[in-house]
């Protein structure tokens, strides 16, 4: 029995320690948030719905989300924008009937006051708080342009005191961007200052404004990450290069390119530079992916437009230095970034539009169509530069140009024989060598090869119909069939055998249609006679090789 009484009193025992944990595991589970089909912590009741079949449906909760967002912030912004265009007209109302220490004194204290609302708000109201900072400091900057600049209501005459005071207002913004980690911020002294550059008369004011801001942007960038920040900044500068040298037509009322550049362009050189040094940057996890390559493409773009203008005002008589320098300072700092940086296309670019300028001041020097020779022997050169870059892009970019560059010097009235057989060999060559280095190049299509190949045998023949007396045409074809058999044999191509069958049907049709009403009957039948036969000779050899294989099989 007393056994029997220990091994009940166990299970009891173990019975309790189970109900024990069983409320332990409940009571934790009480503790947990609230989700759909609770009403109360730890109970389950059936959700009710009897709204629902009576008709009536509970909105959304994407609906409701959006009347939140809408409420309090979309009002934030709307309420903040219709006090800031309130005071501005409020102020301008006292302005506008004589009394002008009271609109200042009041627009001041506008600034004030809306400043200390911010401030009030920074714990309450977050959201807004920021807001009214952010029109309390466009406010601010707006009374010290009326103050400093604007003449009907200039307080401060001195013009170098009053930019002082607003070089002061925009530094300060700046700083407070930067500890408050704010790009917005930012952005906004960042259009602040356009405008201040805008409304100055002053070149050296306007330009040197614009270069700060580009080093602002710049350190900015590099610094907190603010690429968007950055890319507005180089619109900005550009903008502001464009507005000077169209003469300020906000303040002129009429645009004009000015007359005298006022060394101008010596900014614009130093903002390019700076912008430019964004490719030595390297590659990181936080470097957000091609950010550097955009912004030099943008600073590129803004770059080549406004210098472009400058020549056209300033420089038309001798363009060709000024590109010259710009040529050589491209080609090193792209040998610079291809030994040192991480960022190959932008190498590659860089290399690009070294050759452009430099195709731009031997056009200068030389002038057309003298300088197509040796712009088309600069096209190999190019070839050459993107083996050893390893850039694809390169080689793109340089089928584009020749194709371009033969297509301008075609459409125009004089040929020269020294030109038209420069670039049959250069695209020939290039060919050649785009075939040979496919592997380095990366290269998996035949396209490019086959634009040069096909386009280099068909100046060869253009050439030698403009080279060789008219009765000789025929024959000169054929030859350069010959040589396309040749050296298909040779480096055992494919793609010659069929420029070399091409130029022959090309040849045929040439003699039949053109020299069989117009050479002698001497040279019509030694012209027919090569032409059967070469004809005959490459049937022959495609016949043994087809036998050959035949035999092999």
């Amino acid at each position: 029995m007393k056994k029997n009484d220990q091994t009940q009193h166990e299970e009891i025992g173990r019975l309790e320690q189970r109900i024990a944990h069983l409320e332990e595991r409940i009571s934790k589970l009480e503790k947990e948030p609230v989700g759909e089909g609770f009403t109360s912590p730890g109970r389950f009741q059936i959700q009710d719905t009897r709204s629902e079949e009576s008709g009536v449906k509970e909105a959304p909760s994407s609906q409701n989300s959006m009347e939140l967002r809408i409420g309090e912030y979309g009002m934030a912004w709307m309420g903040n924008i219709v006090l800031l265009i309130g005071i501005l007209f409020l102020t301008q109302y006292m302005q506008n009937n004589n009394r002008e220490l009271i609109s200042l004194l009041f627009g001041f204290a506008s600034v004030g006051i809306v400043y200390l609302i911010g401030y009030l708000t920074r714990e309450s109201l977050p959201y807004m708080s920021r807001l009214f900072s952010y029109n309390g400091h466009i406010l601010l900057y707006i009374q010290t342009m009326r103050i400093c600049l604007f003449q009907s209501s200039k307080v401060i005459d001195n013009p170098v005191l009053g930019h002082l005071v607003i070089i002061l207002v925009l530094i300060v913004l700046i700083y407070l961007a930067y500890r408050k980690n704010s790009q917005l911020l930012t952005v906004l002294a960042f259009l602040m200052a356009s405008v201040t550059a805008v409304a100055s008369a002053y070149t050296h004011f306007t330009l040197p404004l614009a270069l700060a801001m580009s080093l602002c942007a710049i350190f900015l960038a590099r610094r907190k990450g603010w690429w968007v920040g950055l890319v507005i900044s180089i619109f900005l500068v550009y903008s502001i290069f464009l507005v000077w040298i169209l003469g300020n037509p906000f303040l002129n009322k009429s645009i004009e390119l000015i007359a005298e550049h006022q060394m101008g362009y010596l900014y614009l050189f130093a903002c390019a530079l700076a912008y430019s040094l964004l490719a030595l940057l390297p590659k990181s996890e936080n470097l957000p992916h091609n950010q550097p390559l955009n912004a030099v493409l943008l600073n590129g773009l803004g770059f080549s437009f406004i210098f472009t203008l400058m020549v056209l005002s300033f420089f038309s008589a001798n363009y060709s230095v000024y590109f010259g320098l710009i040529a050589a300072f491209c080609i090193v700092y792209s040998v610079v970034l291809q030994l040192r940086g991480t960022w190959n296309t932008v190498a590659a670019m860089y290399a690009i539009y070294c050759f452009v300028a430099l195709s731009i001041s031997i056009s200068g020097i030389y002038h057309f169509p003298l300088a197509f020779f040796l712009l088309s022997i600069q096209s190999l050169l190019v070839v050459i530069v993107a083996l050893w870059f390893r850039s694809r892009f390169m080689v793109i970019m340089n089928t584009i140009l020749f194709a371009g560059l033969l297509i301008a010097y075609l459409v125009t009235d004089e040929s020269l024989d020294m030109i038209n057989f420069s670039f049959s060999l250069v695209a020939l060559v290039t060919a050649r060598i785009l075939n040979w280095k496919k592997q380095r190049l990366e290269i998996r299509t035949e396209l490019i090869r086959n634009i040069f190949l096909f386009s280099g045998a068909a100046m060869l023949l253009f050439s030698l119909h403009e080279a060789v007396p008219a009765n000789f045409v025929t024959l000169s074809w054929t030859l350069a069939a010959m040589v396309f058999f040749i050296l298909s044999v040779v480096i055992r191509n494919m793609k010659y055998r069929w420029l070399a069958i091409s130029t022959m049907v090309v040849t045929v049709f040439y003699l039949f249609i053109v020299d069989l009403s117009n050479i002698s009957l001497g040279y019509r039948i030694i012209a027919l006679m090569f032409i059967a036969s070469i004809s005959l000779g490459i049937s022959i050899f495609y016949s043994k090789r087809q036998k050959e294989r035949k035999h092999r099989d």
